[in-house]
């Protein structure tokens, strides 16, 4: 089976509400109320069609035209056999530009990847969770992301924050994340008011978006301990979302420190706020060698990994088991994926041991709208990769027409 021609399309869909996050520099680059997706197509003179997608392009990384992504993919890729995927997917980061922003370059080589082990699947009859190690599992927990809501009053965004609590409360959510760091006194009613709805067994999390300094980071995870979170992600700045999206070998030439670092505030929270606060870190969007750092010094308690901005699957399988020889535990994080990237990111949640804390995979509700002929949907605050061979999704021309740029 060769590949025999690449169609790239473009489509942008709104999200059900303006998402905010606490750093202002990442919020001004972002759209809020909507995602821009590539939707790659291969296809093969057996008349086979693989699958991927680029996900969630935001102006700041200033991406080519589809047709453009369809030139390069198709130079790379026209005539390349299939069981020699890997070679292809090579082909295709060589030829990629110097200035590739280098989030854009890891969304990129993603969604390539993907729409290879897509045919590959096809090709031999099995999903692509088979390829990636066979299932451990059969589903994945997944955790509602409840984002920031702008420049509103504190009375709406409390009220707007207890519908959507209440609401994901009843369709069986057990596992929530907040997005926090704008005003520390909201943040703390935030989660106040969570415990109020859901009791003290629901999971919660908060996320800071890399925007604390050390020592207020410190101050900041106690007193939101004490409203009861059971997890604090990117806290400090060192590792600033932005930072590590934008510029990530501004922190890989000094991971060792950042890595320290973090491991300082982890233990003087301990401190404070005792062992019920674990520290999660992103690690796919910088270099192998941070995760490893994290890992040395003991900085955290769980790794965040998104495959999408890491390049591939397989990076992200080879960071999850990383952290698995350390007794480290994973999950996997979101841009915001649409249909055929959620279900390669539930194919490896569903082949990887080591994915036990709950993952952010929260496109199939996030976004009012999918380019999927059966979208993916939440059950009981869990997802399950689609049935069939390869990813098991198939494009639907009436989605793609409806949110075609």
């Amino acid at each position: 089976m060769k590949i025999t021609g690449v169609r790239v399309r473009e489509v942008s869909i709104p999200r059900i509400y303006e998402t905010h996050v606490a750093d202002r520099r990442t919020d001004e680059l972002f759209e809020p109320d909507h995602s821009r997706y590539q939707i790659i197509e291969l296809q093969t003179d057996d008349r086979v069609t693989g699958l991927g997608e680029i996900s969630d392009i935001a102006r700041r990384m200033d991406a080519p035209a589809a047709a453009e992504t369809s030139d390069l993919l198709g130079e790379a890729l026209i005539g390349a056999d299939v069981d020699r995927w890997r070679a292809g997917c090579d082909r295709v980061a060589e030829m990629l530009p110097p200035d590739c922003h280098p989030e854009l370059r890891g969304l990129t080589l993603f969604g390539v990847e993907i729409a290879c082990l897509d045919l590959v699947g096809q090709r031999y009859g099995l999903p692509v969770s088979e390829l990636l190690g066979g299932r451990c599992r059969d589903r994945v927990q997944v955790c509602w992301v409840a984002y920031l809501r702008g420049d509103i009053s504190k009375t709406d965004e409390l009220g707007l924050l207890e519908a959507e609590v209440r609401g994901k409360l009843s369709e069986g959510f057990t596992a929530f994340k907040f997005k926090v760091g704008v005003d520390h006194q909201r943040d703390i009613e935030r989660v106040t008011l969570f415990r109020d709805l859901a009791g003290p067994d629901v999971y919660l999390r908060v996320d800071a978006s890399g925007v604390w300094e050390e020592d207020e980071a410190v101050e900041k995870m106690a007193d939101l301990a004490a409203a009861g979170i059971n997890a604090c992600e990117s806290p400090i700045l060192a590792v600033n979302r932005s930072v590590a999206n934008d510029n990530p070998r501004q922190i890989d030439a000094d991971s060792d420190a950042v890595a320290r670092a973090l491991a300082g505030v982890r233990g003087r929270v301990r401190k404070l706020a005792g062992d019920g606060v674990d520290i999660i870190e992103h690690v796919a969007d910088l270099d192998d060698r941070f995760c490893a750092a994290l890992v040395a010094h003991a900085a955290v308690d769980v790794i965040n990994v998104i495959p999408s901005q890491g390049g591939g699957l397989l990076r992200a399988r080879r960071l999850v088991h990383a952290a698995q020889t350390a007794g480290v535990a994973a999950l996997l994080g979101s841009t915001i994926e649409l249909g055929p990237g959620t279900a390669a990111f539930l194919h490896l949640a569903v082949a990887a041991r080591n994915i036990t804390v709950s993952s952010d995979l929260v496109g199939p509700g996030l976004l009012v709208g999918d380019v999927c002929e059966q979208p993916l949907r939440f059950v009981a605050g869990h997802l399950q990769p689609p049935a069939g061979a390869g990813l098991g999704m198939r494009l639907s021309e009436a989605g793609m027409e409806e949110w075609a740029i």
